[in-house]
């Protein structure tokens, strides 16, 4: 049974188009230690720039749970996204990214979700995984950031994956981190 009372919390933030299938790899490893633990460890929150609803690029729409304005009490803060999205206000939205990552809170990007994540400048300095199929994409638009062929990469305070499975290894991880291997 876990002890610690402090829940941890993960956003993730979606864009038009963004891959389904990561958002549900990267939950239900979450919803799954929390059934284990006895306890809720783990909480989500689904994030849109705007509040809108956010159709997938299964065409299946989600209602999110907070604009990023209002995206305050996150441990974590994970992009999903096509290769090409970008915010609706990048000024604004990439500043209130820096503002969180300045905050505490751990930036990360799956799939096409490096791309707003490395405009945002928050990729300066790190490695990160690139999904094979959008690697000459990102080493074209982002020559000074290392784009890496590893599923997963973890710099300090950013966590990468290229794609679906990668994203359940990824919260395989933080779980791990949290709870411990067993």
């Amino acid at each position: 049974m876990y002890q610690d009372k402090k829940k941890i919390v993960l956003g993730f933030l979606i864009f038009p188009g963004f891959p389904m299938s990561c958002l549900t790899s990267a939950i239900e490893p979450l919803r799954a230690a929390n059934e284990i633990a006895g306890a809720e460890v783990f909480a989500w929150k689904l994030i849109s720039e705007t509040g809108d609803r956010v159709k997938s690029s299964a065409l299946v729409s989600f209602d999110p749970d907070l604009t990023l304005d209002t995206a305050d009490d996150l441990d974590f803060l994970i992009l999903l996204s096509s290769p090409l999205a970008q915010f609706k206000n990048p000024k604004h939205a990439n500043g209130r990214l820096r503002h969180l990552a300045r905050h505490g809170v751990q930036m990360g990007g799956v799939s096409g979700g490096v791309f707003p994540l490395a405009r945002s400048g928050l990729l300066a300095g790190s490695t990160c995984s690139v999904h094979w199929c959008y690697e000459a994409a990102f080493r074209s638009e982002f020559p000074n950031i290392q784009a890496s062929d590893q599923v997963i990469e973890f710099s300090e305070r950013r966590y990468t994956a290229s794609g679906a499975a990668a994203a359940f290894d990824l919260c395989l991880r933080l779980i791990e981190t949290s709870l411990g291997a067993e």
